[in-house]
């Protein structure tokens, strides 16, 4: 029986095609002449046995089907969200730190997190868990809420639902065992004392070892009647410090939009009291903004988020969906890690792209820092290369348009501000025009200015109108709306009023940016020393900058503490003359030199003729 095995691997190994034949014949001849075959023919791979052959090659399918099922069990796990004990993480810790611990994303943008919303019965917050989202959201009321059944019961119902076949208790069980982070939503303060208490005793009890974001809407805000009250936010920030106060706060106002009546953004006022009821809390905050509302209201939006490293903005949108071009400037106009975006598709998957896109034109906020324009222009798809270095501002130039022959070869190279001084056309009473060019007969007006920086959308200069009248003032205002409209003015826009500073002017003056084209640097011209911010300026959202005469600056040390002092709120824009420095303000550059990049104010210097 061995030999004739042997002899059947032998000669399938040399004539597969006459193995039957070959079975037939006699065993003594196999037996007898093929000895050193059999011998040879029971050996695989250079020594390998039959037996050693078959338990090789058990072992390798084992170990592949152990790695397919490991493979496979990884999968479903990151699918699900749940996984074994997780690392120590705080509940006021930070989302995207906790994100890229868990490995759901490899670097710290708000973009990256991903969202579910209204998790809250059962079905949903299954289907919840089992997505890929990595952050849920849902809502939570008392059952009966308002009712003579009302229970002390936190439930997870989004209004006008009342009642739930899930309690809070029930879904942070179900949530705990995955790796989402949570985001409660709270529409009135009844059900907040009794979740706040369940959530420390889920920490004490298991660890929740994730963070959790706590959410009202505590201000009233754009198009909404005062009928209808926000939760009352300094009894909510009451009970969260007293409760439980290890998480972050998701503090937003209450929001309608129903264009076109209903269109109107976030104002000053609004961000205000945002500002006074949570200036002072020691979480992490996030400001949910409705994100057709952001853009056209980002002037007090930027300056909000500007007075604290703590606060973060969370982008939502209603049954409407956003532009791609609205979202775009949200993201250009702020730092990554500090804007999240609570996007449905498939608008977020478009937005996604669009923000990934090498080289494309950054939609920047023409009231926004000069020095963030200039020095993006080092790593820039452009062919400009900017002076500007390590964030020094007193590097850049100022360059006087005079006419189009000059603004033209301008462009071609190096990157600073356009300094544009705006007359009357003789010939058209109102119509802005260049000084200097309003009496030939090729006038070059301001349109004509912002058309040509429209078609040069990547040129690296910002634009400084100086302005001597208050109806120049309103039509160049206009000018730069209709622009601003057309998307074709994406960086820095600086106006000031010239001549004479008195309150009254300057009240004008503000009122008319306001009114007409609000998103831009107001420079407030002083001619003497010490200057005198009037009142109006000083509660500005926009950012301000001081124009100071050098030769109007004395020595001392108490000129230089005056500049710092200034320099903590504006930036101040000296114009040098040919003399030599003063001694104080000498030692005043080299003081900004020091802190160059480190504040968010700068000191520019121009000439004279500027």
């Amino acid at each position: 029986m061995d030999g004739k095995e042997d002899s059947e691997r032998a000669e399938r190994n040399g004539r597969g095609t006459e193995e039957k034949r070959n079975r037939t014949g006699p065993q003594s001849n196999i037996h007898g002449s093929h000895s050193g075959q059999k011998r040879q023919a029971g050996l695989y791979l250079g020594g390998l046995t039959k037996n050693q052959l078959i338990m090789i090659s058990v072992a390798v399918g084992l170990v592949l089907l152990i790695i397919i099922i490991t493979v496979a069990a990884v999968m479903l796990t990151k699918k699900s969200g749940s996984s074994g004990p997780l690392p120590s993480f705080p509940t006021g810790g930070d989302m995207l730190d906790y994100l890229i611990q868990s490995g759901d994303i490899s670097e710290r943008d708000g973009l990256l997190a991903t969202w579910y919303h209204r998790a809250n019965g059962k079905e949903e917050m299954n289907k919840a868990l089992a997505s890929d989202a990595m952050i849920l959201e849902a809502d939570v009321t008392l059952e009966g809420y308002g009712t003579a059944n009302e229970k002390p019961i936190p439930i997870m119902a989004h209004p006008p639902d009342i009642y739930s076949d899930n309690t809070l208790d029930q879904w942070l069980d179900a949530v705990l065992a995955s790796r989402k982070g949570i985001k409660l939503d709270f529409k009135s303060l009844g059900s907040v004392g009794l979740s706040l208490d369940l959530l420390r005793q889920k920490n004490g009890s298991r660890e929740i070892n994730r963070p959790v974001w706590l959410n009202a809407d505590i201000i009233q805000g754009p198009n909404v009647p005062d009928f209808v009250p926000p939760v009352n936010g300094t009894s909510f920030l009451q009970l969260v410090q007293e409760s439980f106060p290890d998480v972050t706060l998701s503090l937003g106002w209450k929001v309608a939009y129903a264009p076109p009546l209903f269109n109107q953004t976030y104002t000053r006022h609004m961000v205000e009291e945002m500002f006074d009821m949570i200036k002072d809390v020691p979480q992490k905050v996030t400001l949910p903004l409705h994100a057709l509302l952001a853009r056209s209201g980002w002037q007090h939006i930027s300056w909000l988020l500007s007075q604290s490293s703590r606060f973060s903005l969370t982008l939502w949108q209603g049954s409407t969906h956003p532009t791609v071009s609205d979202l775009l400037f949200v993201r250009d106009n702020s730092h990554p890690a500090r804007v999240y975006y609570d996007i449905y598709e498939p608008t977020l998957s478009q937005f996604k792209q669009a923000a990934s896109q090498q080289g494309r034109l950054r939609r920047f906020y023409p009231g926004g820092d000069l020095m963030d324009f200039l020095c993006q222009v080092q790593d820039s798809h452009t062919n400009h290369q900017s002076t500007v270095t390590q964030h020094n501002s007193l590097e850049v130039q100022w360059f006087t348009v005079t006419e189009r022959t000059s603004l033209l070869a301008q462009l071609s190279d190096g990157a600073g501000m356009l300094v544009v001084h705006v007359a009357s056309d003789s010939n058209q009473p109102g119509v802005p025009v260049l000084e200097g060019s309003e009496k030939s007969s090729e006038a070059l007006t301001l349109q004509d200015v912002l058309q040509v920086l429209g078609q040069r959308a990547d040129v690296p200069w910002g634009l400084h109108l100086r302005i001597p009248t208050l109806q120049l003032l309103e039509a160049s205002l206009r000018l730069l709306h209709s622009a601003y409209s057309r998307e074709e003015l994406y960086r820095p826009v600086w106006i000031s009023m010239e001549g004479s500073q008195s309150e009254d002017s300057t009240n004008e003056f503000v009122s008319a940016v306001e009114r007409l084209f609000p998103y831009v640097t107001l420079v407030l011209t002083e001619q003497n020393w010490p200057p005198v911010i009037p009142a109006t300026a000083t509660g500005l959202s926009q950012r301000v900058a001081v124009h100071l005469n050098k030769a109007s600056l004395p020595e001392g040390q108490e000129v230089i503490n005056h500049l710092t002092r200034l320099i903590e709120r504006y930036d101040l824009l000296v114009e040098e003359d040919t003399r030599p420095s003063a001694g104080a303000f000498t030692a005043f550059k080299a003081l900004m030199t020091e802190r160059r990049g480190r504040t968010n104010t700068n000191l520019y210097v121009t000439s004279a003729q500027s």
